[in-house]
């Protein structure tokens, strides 16, 4: 993850047969490619695709002429996902009138007033965009009201009597503003299954769509309409937020899933640490982080806004903000950050420490806010295994950061708080529950959370997911923290807690069946990743209940499959920070072959691996390739007799067996290795 500056995203690092998949505009000027639908009198509608005349009557409205639409309109379709200020070039016969836009992320929005984005108020309204526009002028949207996310663009006249001569409708991108080159991934994914593929790519746009300037945040306080000219960082010029249409803004615990897959996809550590940056630029003097970012954080005038507390109202959110910090260093190396950060680090922890109850063993959630579930106020699962993943993640940095005093303090607490996780658990179901005072309650989030982080062992991991799989629908698993619905972002968590059971398959099939069924929804992008639907494969989320367009069609949290794609069945990992030593350990699931790569501090990283058939036995080959200076390990997935073939060439390649898999230690950087079993 190199730090990108204003001449980054130049040219593909590894350009191959997978860019095909790469959603992102060859140019930030986009283009609709066909007609959605027309209503009222609209001629030569197909003509707008060739940069032709198409004519768009208003109604009329007298002599006893009734239409069943209000306008005359047409609506056109990008074929995926697109973001900002629209132009639209109008023709020699086009009378003085008064035009309007409106946008939505999915068919099933289609009208003449826009998705919901500004509000979950019932009384605001987005509506549509209206303009005066004459012959043959062009317009272009203000950037202040240009919308963050949409595949469709109706367009109608409000005016009577008007004739609306189009010759050109575009949009242009605006998302990722520090890239030159929109499809210059820094990292790739490709295997034999296509829908997998699709499935990185829709991710890694999402990533990118969410990437935005600084000053291009949604205003929270008005009545009606859009306004995207808010402040949504404090440090530096773009940033990764939670989606391009709706929030605008950096969301802590949304960044569990993001941090991982930001890095494996687009690779902007510039965006991802001034998100961090700006969660620690609003951390409460106590040293509690917010659930979300500026401007929501200042400017919301929501409910829940009027609480003293507000915005540092979530136990989890704050944790999340620091543990994401550690991964963030991680992924990066960045020591420097990491010591300008170390106080307000330390200052978060003594908070969260404070919150530990010793005569319960338990970590106590004051704060009721979460990602969106029911209350996670009291002694609740999710929150105190995240608080021991927190607290076992930070000593290393307070040793490193000569703050050992800190380090065994945090273990220690760690050590208490393990074993009285047993309180949770219920053998009856083989599930933990979620809350000591709601007992009947068996979340998607804790118990996946309990297998991703080692709680579980891995004999309880396997029973867990087991009896999480039985709440598998035909659109994905469901969710009954947060009233039933399928939680793309949550399940993210689940794929985690089958890897750690051993369940690559299982992975698979739930990557297929969820996020399959979502990306060929013929109401959704088909580019990007959904934030929630109905168990029933509504797209509903009982959050919004009462504004069902609300929800977000673009949503980087929901990309936890690239956290499995690439860091499980490819395998490629860093086990030290900023990738100076890296580990390749495939896991081939039910595939014939995968490779991809990433890019981080020091170079270059890229891992691919085969299975073939000779002769009536399995043959598996992979390869690696790493920056010189770096040195790594493989396992390689099946014991081998007599050992396995290598082309290093520095001898000092040793072999271990170990769990049923054969490593293979002290693999040297610089040239590509390869091994064959």
């Amino acid at each position: 993850m190199k730090d990108r500056t204003s001449t980054a995203g130049v040219e593909p690092v590894f350009p191959g047969p997978w860019d095909q998949y790469n959603f992102s505009p060859a140019s930030r000027t986009q283009y609709p490619i066909r007609i959605h639908r027309t209503t009222g009198i609209v001629e030569n509608e197909a003509n707008l695709l060739d940069f032709k005349s198409t004519f768009v009557h208003a109604l009329k409205q007298s002599n006893g002429v009734k239409y069943s639409e209000l306008y005359s309109s047409i609506t056109v379709d990008f074929g995926k996902e697109v973001c900002g200020p629209v132009t639209l070039k109008s023709g020699r016969t086009s009378t003085d009138q008064t035009v309007a836009l409106a946008y939505a992320e999915s068919s099933q929005w289609v009208g003449f007033d826009s998705d919901d984005s500004s509000s979950l108020r019932p009384s605001v309204s987005d509506g549509h965009f209206e303009f005066e526009i004459g012959l043959n002028e062009t317009y272009t949207v203000p950037m202040e009201k240009q919308r963050g996310g949409y595949r469709y663009l109706t367009i109608f006249t409000k005016t009577p009597g008007a004739i609306l001569e189009i010759i050109e409708v575009s949009a242009y991108f605006t998302s990722m503003p520090h890239w030159q080159n929109l499809r210059a991934y820094p990292s790739y994914f490709f295997c034999n299954d296509e829908l997998l593929n699709r499935l990185w790519y829709a991710s890694a746009y999402t990533n990118q769509l969410s990437t935005l300037s600084k000053d291009q945040s949604r205003r929270c306080e008005l009545d009606s309409g859009w306004l995207n000219n808010a402040i949504c960082c404090t440090s530096g010029e773009t940033v990764i937020t939670d989606a391009p249409r709706r929030g605008r803004t950096v969301w802590a615990g949304d960044l569990a899933i993001v941090v991982w897959s930001q890095f494996a996809t687009i690779g902007d550590s510039i965006s991802m640490r001034n998100a961090l940056d700006t969660l620690f630029d609003v951390q409460s003097e106590r040293g509690q982080f917010p659930w979300a970012g500026p401007p929501i954080c200042h400017d919301s005038v929501s409910e829940l806004a009027k609480s003293e507390d507000w915005p540092y109202i979530s136990d989890s959110y704050h944790l999340w903000t620091m543990l994401v910090a550690r991964h963030f260093f991680h992924l990066t190396g960045d020591l420097e950050w990491l010591k300008a950060k170390w106080q307000g680090l330390v200052s978060g922890m003594q908070l969260a420490v404070s919150r530990f109850r010793i005569d319960e063993g338990l970590y106590y959630s004051a704060g009721k806010l979460d990602w969106g579930r029911s209350s996670v106020e009291g002694f609740n699962l999710s929150c105190n295994v995240l608080f021991h993943e927190t607290l076992l993640r930070m000593a290393p940095l307070a040793t490193l950061l000569a703050s050992p005093d800190l380090a065994s303090q945090w273990l220690e607490i760690a050590s208490t708080l393990k074993p009285n996780l047993e309180r949770f658990w219920d053998p009856s179901i083989g599930l933990y529950m979620d809350n000591l005072n709601a007992p009947y309650l068996y979340p998607q989030d804790g118990n996946s959370l309990a297998c991703w982080f080692g709680i579980s062992t891995h004999e309880r991991a396997q029973i867990i997911t087991t009896n999480l799989k039985k709440r598998w629908g035909p659109f994905g698993p469901i969710n009954p923290e947060c009233s039933g619905p399928v939680s793309p972002f949550i399940s993210g968590f689940e794929l985690q807690a089958l890897i750690h059971a051993s369940r690559m398959n299982d992975a698979l099939a739930m990557i297929r069946t969820a996020w399959g069924w979502m990306i060929n929804n013929p109401a959704s992008t088909g580019s990007t990743m959904l934030e929630d639907w109905g168990a029933d494969g509504e797209i509903t989320y009982p959050f919004y209940k009462d504004k069902p367009s609300y929800i977000s069609h673009c949503h980087p949290f929901s990309t936890g499959p690239v956290l499995v794609l690439t860091y499980e069945l490819l395998g490629l990992n860093f086990t030290d920070a900023g990738g100076k030593s890296w580990e390749f350990r495939p896991c081939v699931g039910d595939l014939e072959h995968c490779q991809g790569g990433f890019t981080g501090t020091h170079g270059k990283y890229s891992a691919g691996w085969r299975k073939t058939r000779e002769n009536g036995r399995i043959v598996f080959s992979c390869w690696v390739e790493a920056p010189e200076g770096t040195t790594g390990r493989v396992r390689l997935p099946v014991l081998t007799i007599g050992g396995p073939k290598s082309t290093d060439k520095n001898g000092g390649v040793k072999c271990e067996n170990k769990d049923g898999y054969e490593w293979l230690n002290g693999i040297s950087g610089g040239e590509r290795q390869t091994f064959v079993t």
